[in-house]
């Protein structure tokens, strides 16, 4: 093993400290305070309870003294308060209660003072005639009672070592009984050790409430803390969620209204296209021939120039007749009609308008169509309903001017979240349109710009083998169904 000497860096320990810190959330940092503050605040609490509780057992002490020198001690105590004195039969009589009894064995010793600190009366016989002033003599002589806790006792007499054992001193007054002026001071000094005992169990016991108190505290605080954390972090994931779902319908409203400035733009150019396209079909049509039927009338045919004849349709001489020329100018005009004018649909079923655009186009044409059609819904609304019957209208016609009108089939079906409509033929392909079709329809993009305004979804491919599917799907939820 290699040992690696340790090398502390300067202020690591605070830092260390603050890293941890940081790694805390809000709600263990606020649990960390507040039990600091809570720890500190019942501490001092505790200790402050702790000292008033001794403090007033050892002030009850001291009355319970004071009360006993007044009661039995101070008619021993004659003349007047400036020069009082203890008779000697008086002092016989303190000896007999306080020498050799059971008292004595409470009391460590008993004095009477003089205001100018001159022992008067003593139960060690060698300090009576002398002086010990002190400064709890004097308050005592102002009325007050006065008591400390020693470990040891030392007056400064000369007769041995200081008492090691725990006493109560207890200076209290000593009144003349007529006119209750303080003519002495008694000194009391009492075994301590069941006090002592007494006031460490009590200390015990109020440091044990203090605890348990401060300990229900925390407990408290933290579950707290902890359901309004909780709170707060599932108001936290709520307000996320909720974000979350207003950004994706934002985005969604934007790509919604992106698709519709691109279906209006769409529209708008399918329009254009057509207007151009029947324009084209009606210049190309029905005006030239109403042009040779104008010519006709008018003297013949013969004048017309070469680009005029060139642009109008193969047409023999003895078709010329003005009353062919009006059936086939009114046949081009239906012909156009039929793409414009919206057969009465609206209070067809849905199957119902379906065949009958495909009933349509094969009159138009002359072609043959196969259809099936599987659970469709009897009520549809109206603009879906005028929407797919495009579709087939449009589709059918693509496969009839790009497949000649080969195989020819449409399936429509339905199921509880969409309708599907399936046209397909089995000619060339979009990639070799055939010829035979004069009529220009809306196209694909019109196809899809009709089937995006309801959701829906357009898909074109080459089949296998020959021939084309355009596959239309259309949500039900959304469309009225």
């Amino acid at each position: 093993m290699t040992y690696v000497p340790y090398k502390k860096e300067p202020g690591g320990g605070v830092s260390g400290i603050s890293r941890v810190w940081q790694r805390l959330d809000l709600t263990q940092q606020f649990l960390i305070v507040a039990g600091l503050v809570i720890c500190c605040s019942m501490a001092l609490l505790g200790e402050w309870l702790s000292g008033r509780i001794a403090a007033n057992q050892l002030r009850s002490r001291a009355e319970s003294g004071a009360l006993y020198m007044e009661g039995f001690l101070a008619r021993h105590v004659d003349g007047p308060a400036s020069d009082p004195k203890v008779s000697a039969a008086r002092q016989l009589e303190l000896d007999d209660l306080l020498i050799g009894t059971d008292l004595a064995r409470r009391v460590e010793g008993f004095r009477i003072w003089r205001h100018d600190g001159l022992v008067i009366y003593s139960t060690n016989k060698q300090l009576i005639g002398q002086k010990f002033p002190s400064e709890d003599i004097d308050r005592a002589f102002a009325g007050q009672v006065v008591a400390q806790l020693e470990d040891s006792h030392d007056d400064g007499e000369e007769d041995g070592p200081p008492t090691r054992r725990p006493l109560i001193e207890i200076y209290a007054p000593i009144y003349e009984p007529d006119t209750h002026e303080v003519i002495a001071v008694g000194e009391l000094y009492e075994e301590a050790a069941d006090f002592i005992v007494q006031r460490n169990r009590v200390q015990q016991q109020t440091w044990a409430i203090v605890g348990a108190t401060t300990l229900a505290i925390m407990a408290l605080l933290f579950l707290i803390v902890r359901r309004a954390s909780h709170t707060i972090a599932y108001q936290r994931m709520i307000l996320k969620t909720q974000l979350t779902q207003a950004q994706a319908l934002a985005r969604q409203n934007t790509e919604l209204r992106k698709a519709a400035d691109r279906a209006r733009m769409d529209a708008s150019k399918s329009n254009e296209q057509l207007l151009n396209r029947i324009g084209a079909d009606l210049h190309d049509g029905p005006v030239q021939l109403l042009s040779l039927l104008i010519l006709k009338l008018s003297g013949g045919a013969s004048g017309l120039p070469k680009a005029a004849l060139e642009h109008l349709p193969d047409i023999r001489g003895a078709e010329l007749a003005p009353a062919h020329l009006a059936r086939l100018v009114l046949n081009e005009l239906r012909e156009l009609s039929t793409g414009l004018v919206m057969p009465e649909i609206e209070h067809m079923p849905l199957e119902a308008a379906l065949r009958n655009a495909v009933e349509q186009h094969e009159y138009a044409t002359g072609s043959k169509v196969s259809a099936d059609y599987e659970a469709l819904p009897e009520r549809v609304a109206h603009p879906l309903k005028i929407c797919l019957y495009r579709v087939v209208q449009e589709g059918l016609n693509n496969a009839f001017r790009h497949g000649g009108g080969q195989g020819q089939h449409v399936s429509a079906s339905a199921d509880l979240s969409a309708i599907t409509v399936v046209i397909t033929d089995e000619g060339p392909g979009l990639s070799a349109p055939s010829a035979t079709s004069s009529h220009r329809p809306l196209g694909l993009q019109g196809i899809r710009n009709r089937v995006e305004a309801f959701g829906g979804s357009v898909e074109i491919r080459a089949r296998q083998g020959s021939g084309t599917e355009l596959k239309v799907i259309v949500p039900m939820e959304g469309n009225g169904i």
